[in-house]
């Protein structure tokens, strides 16, 4: 065999290799992207009650850490192709807990505890933001049993994808 050849196939094993690599990665996208964004709301949540003084501050920032660690835990999933999601798991479960926990005060008058920088007209705006993260923590419970029972779609595409090379 020439070893142009050679190459070739060694190129085209490596681009499939990476590709099937790169399935096994994407299968976990949805939870890369929700945690950037319950990261930054999060976030901004924290700066805010620190500046206002308020020690409820520490309530963000715990969460903060938990996106911190799911983030490690999402980029190492590029390298170990596991469907345990142990930190993912968690970490959407606190944050479902505490939006529900600041949701129920909230509804017993305790606004500007967790938001000193909003009105009482505020509420219903923040009730349904609360809301939508406890439904989208949820969600992503569920995708988390999925994929750890290999019964989500995606892992079909990808057997068939490393079945055909």
């Amino acid at each position: 065999m020439s070893p142009l050849k050679n190459g070739s196939n060694e190129a085209t094993a490596n681009r499939r290799a990476l590709s099937l690599t790169s399935m096994y990665f994407n299968r976990f996208l949805v939870f890369r992207y929700v945690t950037a964004i319950f990261f930054f709301v999060n976030l901004y949540w924290a700066i805010v009650l620190f500046g206002f003084g308020s020690g409820i501050g520490l309530l963000p920032s715990i969460l903060l850490i938990g996106t911190a660690v799911v983030m490690v835990e999402q980029i190492g999933k590029f390298w170990k192709h596991t469907n345990r999601l142990t930190f993912t798991r968690w970490f959407y479960w606190v944050q479902l807990f505490i939006n529900l926990s600041v949701g129920l005060s909230l509804v017993f008058g305790k606004l500007k505890v967790f938001y000193p920088f909003l009105n009482e007209a505020s509420l219903p705006w923040v009730l349904s933001v609360l809301g939508f993260g406890i439904l989208v923590s949820a969600f992503l419970e569920y995708r988390v049993f999925l994929i750890e029972h290999d019964k989500d779609r995606y892992i079909k595409h990808i057997r068939q994808f490393a079945a055909s090379i």
